[in-house]
Parts: structure tokens; sequence; C-alpha cells
């Protein structure tokens, strides 16, 4: 039995792809913001940080809803974060790319990868906000990313098993016949991040005459090295102070920290539209800034201080809320970005490792050292950026997550195209002499054949 999509248009799809990723980037707006926070996810319902408001059902359709309420509570008209509209924006755009690029043309296999793989890019982009706003990379998520990329290849299995798919699995999903692909790629991906976290943690976060047999084991139970303790009982890591670590004076000030604008977020939109819509996808850059300026201008702002505000991160951090506990949250993640800076914490943590499992799995071995090149490059760029224009030191202070992330989006949309790319640049295929076009002039000269006549 053959597998057979109903007779719609392929445009249908690509509204499909598009609807279900706003949807799903609108719930990863509430993990984003409640699993940090050790909140229920799905309890009490989604309502104002601020005045408690219960969100209707109206209030809380993906996009629209924030632009008919004009970034505003509809209650207490306190400003609803950017973040919101622009996490569900951009998951929508890259599920439509993702679509484009693995599911094109419709193969049983290439839908359920394309399914597992959205729904790993979407968990991707909820590590990314986390990270950045607690230097944190829950379990909850990882572990999650390690089950849908290793349940890719068991679901690509049973499909082709049924739709008698199995040389095609075989050949993309096994090696040798036998060995999974997404195996191979988790072992690979995570035992090189698990390697340079360990080392890191051992060159970085050893503590003046701590043994190794005792540093390798306070890397295993996480134990709080035996240093000297203050008068508040807080451990003082790193006393001798290298000239490399940040002065006192420096460690009290609150700690330069990444964050994303949205305009770099609809940017994104904007680059993942393009190369399915080239005429159209300046909208998805032009309509949120078009948005911002009428919604956000105050009446004694200039136009252009508007526009660039939209380049400024300053609206996307934790939701403005009375509530403590927000406030508690970005103080200890200041205090973990301070102690990442003296490389109490090591180079790598290991939830970046537990992460580079689920893309090892989902990317295989040779896409997730790919990405892995991506990300350290991005990581160097943006480390190394920091540093110039802020004037400290950003050695620890980076988390590395966000450039996983990318890494692996790029290759999941891009990579094999960039593999054969590179193929054909680094090993030209020589010209068959078997298949020459005979009624070439200069194929003629060469073979030593006359010219063909008028007419031939």
């Amino acid at each position: 039995m053959n597998f057979e999509w109903p007779a719609l248009p392929d445009s249908f799809w690509y509204y499909v792809a598009f609807a279900y990723g706003a949807i799903v980037g609108s719930f990863l707006n509430v993990v984003i913001y409640r699993l940090p926070l050790g909140k229920h996810l799905s309890k009490p319902a989604s309502h104002c940080p601020n005045c408690n408001h219960i969100i209707t059902f109206w209030e809380n359709i993906p996009l629209l809803s924030f632009l008919f309420l004009r970034a505003r509570c509809s209650d207490c008209k306190e400003p609803i974060s950017w973040r919101y509209f622009c996490v569900e924006l951009f998951t929508a755009c890259f599920w439509t790319l993702l679509y484009h690029s693995i599911v094109l043309p419709y193969q049983p296999l290439t839908t359920c990868n394309f399914i597992f793989t959205a729904l790993i890019a979407a968990l991707l982009i909820a590590l990314v906000f986390i990270d950045l706003d607690h230097f944190l990379a829950p379990d909850e998520l990882t572990w999650f990313v390690v089950a849908l990329g290793l349940g890719r290849d068991l679901a690509c299995g049973v499909i082709a098993a049924s739709q008698h798919e199995w040389a095609r699995f075989s050949q993309d999903y096994l090696y040798f016949g036998w060995l999974p692909v997404s195996l191979v790629g988790a072992a690979c991906y995570g035992g090189l991040l698990f390697l340079v976290s360990f080392v890191g943690f051992i060159v970085y976060a050893r503590q003046p005459q701590e043994s190794l047999s005792q540093i390798i084991r306070r890397f295993f139970i996480e134990e709080s090295p035996l240093e000297t303790t203050t008068e508040k009982g807080m451990a003082l890591v790193g006393a001798d102070k290298s000239p490399d670590e940040p002065s006192a004076e420096d460690s009290a000030s609150t700690p330069p920290r990444l964050a994303l604008s949205p305009l770099f977020l609809t940017s994104l939109s904007f680059l993942a539209m393009a190369p399915m819509f080239p005429l159209w996808a300046a909208l998805f850059l032009v309509i949120p800034l078009a948005a911002f300026f009428v919604m956000t201008r105050r009446s004694d702002e200039a136009p252009l201080a508007t526009l660039l505000r939209f380049g400024r991160s300053d609206d996307l951090g934790l939701p403005a809320s009375a509530n403590a506990e927000i406030a508690a949250a970005a103080a200890e993640a200041d205090e973990f970005a301070r102690e990442t800076e003296t490389g109490q914490h090591g180079a790598m943590g290991l939830g970046d490792v537990k992460l580079a499992l689920g893309l090892g799995a989902i990317l295989g071995p040779g896409m997730a050292i790919l990405s892995l090149v991506f990300a350290t490059f991005l990581g160097a760029v943006v480390g190394g950026g920091l540093a110039l224009l802020r004037g400290r030191n950003m050695k620890y202070g980076v988390p590395f997550v966000p450039f996983m992330a990318a890494g692996a989006m790029i290759v999941m949309c891009f990579g094999p195209q960039m593999v054969e790319s590179y193929k054909k640049l680094a090993f030209p295929q020589k010209e068959d002499s078997l298949h020459l076009d005979v009624r070439s002039p200069r194929t003629r000269r060469r073979m030593g054949l006359p010219p063909l006549k008028p007419g031939q």
C-alpha cells in the first residue's frame, strides 16, 4: 500500500506548518516563563503577570491577539513583552522553513523526520531564552530532546516497515544495516562535549592545593570546594585570584548578559522565509517594525528614536511583574554569571552535554560535528565582540546553549546542501569523455571532427 497525500496544493501545507509553529510558539512562551521558576505549566491558567487577569481565548490567539491588544493587557493596560510575539513569529517561520527543507518531496520518512525535528527545534528555542535569562538548561527539556532524537529513528523504522520503505530507511538511518545513526551521533557529539566539560572543569575550577582525585570527585558529585568561608557562610572560591579574573568592583556590578532584540528576532524570521518567498519575506520584518512603531511610540519621542528602540533588547527580559520570584531569579542568574567569569563552574555545564546527546541523535554524527563548528565559531565571534565592547572578561560568562541551538538549526535546514556544495568545490568531477556533446564546436575540435554544417 503506497502512501499518498490528499490532493491539496503544496502551499496549503506551508500554511499548516506556519500555523502550528505559531501555536507551539505560544506554548513556548509559557515554558520559558514558568519552567525556570518552578511553576506548573498549565495551572493556573494563562494570566497577566501584573494584574493576574485571566487571558481569554480571543486574547490568546497566536500573533493576532498581540496585535489586536496593541501589546497591552486588556485589563490593567500594562505593556506586554514583545518577546511573546517574536517567539511565536520566529517559531512559525522556522517550522515553515523546516517543512520546505525536509519534507519536500513528500515521503513518509521525511514527514516523520520533519515532525521530530520541528519539535526539537521548538525545544531549542525555549532553551535559548531560558539559558539567556537564567544560565540554566532544564533537565526536563534536555532529556526530552534526547528522547525525541532517539525516538525519531524508532518511529521512522516502524513507518518504513509498514510502508515497505525499509531499503530507504536502512540507507538513511542505519549504519551497516543495523546500527542506528542516532546512537552514533549522540555518542560523538555528547562524548565530545563531555570531554570538553570534564577537562575544562579540571583546568579552570581546580582550587589551590586540590588534588586531581578531589577535583574529579567534585566534578561528578558536585561538592563545594574546600575554601575559607565568609561571615555570611558563602564560599570564597578562587581566593587567590589570578590577574585574568574580574576585580571586586566588577564582581559587585551587574555582569553583561546576552539578550535578543525584537529587530534581531524578526530579522531571523525574515531570513527563514526568504528562501521560500523572496518577494514577501520582507513583510515579516516590516509588519512587526510598523506595529512596534505605532504601538510603543511616545508623544515626546522622535520617530528615529522609536525605530532605534526596536533594535534594543530592554523589552525582552523577564516579564515585568511585582512578583518577587522574578527579581530573585534574575539576581541568582547575575550571581551565577559573576561566578562563571572566575571559572568556578568550569568551561561548560553538563546541561550542554545532555543537549548535545539529543542534537547528535537527531542530526547524526557528521551533521552534529558541522553544527558544533558553527556553534564554536558563533560563540567565539560573539564572546570576543562582547569582550572588546564591554572591556570585561567574558571568557566564561557566555552561555553556550544559544550557539549550540543556532548551529543545529542552521544544519537542520541547510546542512546537506552545504556538504554537497563543499564536495563539488573540493572534489570537482572530471569531464566524462563518454558523455560529451558531440555537437559542441569545442568538443568536435578536441576530437578532430569537422564542424557541423548549417542544418545538421
